[in-house]
């Protein structure tokens, strides 16, 4: 089958090892037995987009690949890690290296991108085909996987220490000067500005869910000042702007500078490893039970509407995650409209599935609910009006997903739990349409902007019954065969899901969207 990813990190977990080898495998058997059996580590490990993997698709693969250096604050969080690990598994994950980046002896830049990174794909020349405008001109070849590069976080092009605070701010010319020097190499699609921990650029979207997160609460209040002559550097340079990561004021910020011509030579905006909150910005509060300060953010719990109003089967329909790190409705079809593309991710809680097992999924406040829980920037809070009158205003027990919900979709049987993974795909492709078709996109246009990305081997939450590339073979043909049965069984998506051609959307969302997005861009 042909197959795009427009985001995925084929060798990191690799880069970890005392003597790094791209050709290796981490295993979730190198998990040791009581992590394993009491956490989601092993899941975590398994996901993989390995290029043998790959090898098996016997046809056009094409994926993006991402230069990403590690924050320091998540090195220093994931020192602790390596104790989860069985002994003769530790060397995979460098406790030297780790150590380097946190007190900078390692450069995010010159050391982890380029030199552990980038030069282990130009490298293996027998594995990787690095796409260049030539490469159009003929048939892509089907015995190498064909790589393009995104580069996740602009805190992955300085040599400064990699964090921020009052004192260390990430200089702008220093992040432009060294694109230029990838750029001599590669040429770079896409760049998220901002990843895990608080930027000088911009404020972020709370993400990170594995040990004590308080270094990574948001504290920003969207845009900076830097933030935007490094974009404008970048769309200077043809190159797109990656949404995802951003907080939703620093996207509000961007969109809405764009639509007043702030900027010059604007590229489209890309979201390449999306997932959506199923609600607009406006009604967003009304599904939050739960605001507290805490560590100088704001804790929030958001429930998780089943959309009854279109009268879905249950138990049994999914639910998505309204954390702010997922796009809002105005601002999917912003992307769609400004000639931008949205790859969905396949991350499961980005995709809006809580486990049972997790750390609170029902979270403090004691109710039968399951909730996605959040950290938000004060200032961004008040900066947004967001009124505590709104909050909590659409909340309703019958149309929330509970824990007695919850268990019944997965514990019933592994074919009905597998449906209930798979259908939070196509809630999403169902979403994306409707948002689309509400704001005047017709249905054959939308279908040529949405793709693929995985986001695999980004130590991800992985759906077990989907957790490396290898698997995504059968998810399009889950998708083949029932997303027109899930689109006429909703009461809004029944009016035009005969608009959509099954057969011809299949190729362009997991091959010709991509393919068409990224030779226009070479």
């Amino acid at each position: 089958m042909k197959y795009f990813d427009f985001h995925c990190h084929p060798v990191l977990k690799q880069l970890f090892n005392d003597d790094p080898n791209i050709d290796a495998y981490i295993y979730k058997n190198d998990v040791a037995t009581l992590p394993k059996l009491c956490s989601d580590l092993p899941n975590i490990i398994e996901t993989q987009t390995h290029q043998s993997q790959l090898s098996e698709f016997q046809d056009e693969v094409i994926l993006g690949a991402v230069l990403y250096s590690v924050e320091r604050n998540v090195a220093d969080t994931v020192i602790p890690l390596r104790g989860f690990l069985k002994k003769a598994s530790q060397f995979k994950l460098s406790e030297q290296l780790l150590k380097d980046i946190v007190s900078n002896n390692n450069k995010p830049f010159s050391d982890f991108l380029m030199k552990r990174t980038l030069d282990k794909y130009l490298q293996a020349t027998s594995s990787f085909n690095i796409l260049a405008k030539e490469s159009f001109k003929s048939p892509l070849p089907k015995n190498k996987v064909n790589v393009f590069f995104t580069i996740e976080g602009c805190h992955s092009l300085v040599d400064a220490p990699n964090f921020c605070d009052a004192n260390n701010k990430y200089k702008p010319s220093d992040i432009l000067s060294n694109l230029d020097k990838v750029l001599t190499k590669v040429p770079i699609i896409s760049i998220n500005i901002t990843h895990l921990q608080q930027s000088s650029l911009c404020n972020q979207a709370f993400g990170m869910q594995v040990a004590d997160s308080t270094k990574f609460f948001p504290s920003g209040n969207g845009f900076e000042n830097d933030g935007r002559t490094v974009v404008q550097g970048i769309f200077d340079r043809k190159i797109c702007v990656d949404v995802k990561h951003m907080s939703y004021k620093s996207r509000k910020d961007l969109m809405s500078e764009i639509d007043s011509k702030k900027y010059k030579n604007i590229q489209p905006l890309v979201c390449t490893h999306a997932g959506f909150t199923g609600v607009s910005f406006k009604d967003w509060a009304g599904q939050i039970q739960l605001k507290k300060p805490l560590s100088g953010a704001l804790y929030l719990e958001i429930t998780k509407s089943l959309h009854s109003k279109n009268n879905p089967r249950r138990p049994g329909f999914p639910s998505f995650n309204a954390s702010t790190i997922n796009l809002f409705d105005e601002e999917i079809a912003w992307i769609v409209k400004n000639g931008g593309v949205i790859g969905i991710s396949m991350d499961r809680r980005i995709l809006g599935y809580v486990d049972k097992f997790d750390d609170n999924p029902v979270g403090i406040t004691g109710m039968d609910r399951i909730v996605d829980k959040e950290f938000f920037s004060k200032t961004e809070w008040t900066s947004l009006g967001i009124k505590n009158e709104e909050i909590g205003t659409s909340i309703d027990d019958n149309d929330c997903l509970l824990m007695t919900e919850l268990e019944e979709n997965t514990e019933s049987s592994i074919p009905q739990r597998d449906e209930y993974f798979y259908d939070h795909i196509l809630n999403h492709i169902k979403h994306y349409f409707q948002v689309c078709k509400d704001n005047g996109i017709p249905i054959n246009i939308a279908q040529k902007q949405i793709t693929i990305g995985t986001d695999f081997d980004g130590l991800i939450n992985p759906f077990i019954n989907m957790p490396t590339v290898k698997n995504m073979r059968d998810v399009r043909s889950y998708i083949s065969m029932n997303l027109k049965y899930f689109l006429k069984d909703l009461k809004d998506s029944k009016k035009w899901a005969d608009e959509l051609n099954i057969d011809i959307f299949m190729e362009d969302i997991f091959y010709n969207n991509g393919y068409r997005f990224l030779k226009s861009r070479f």
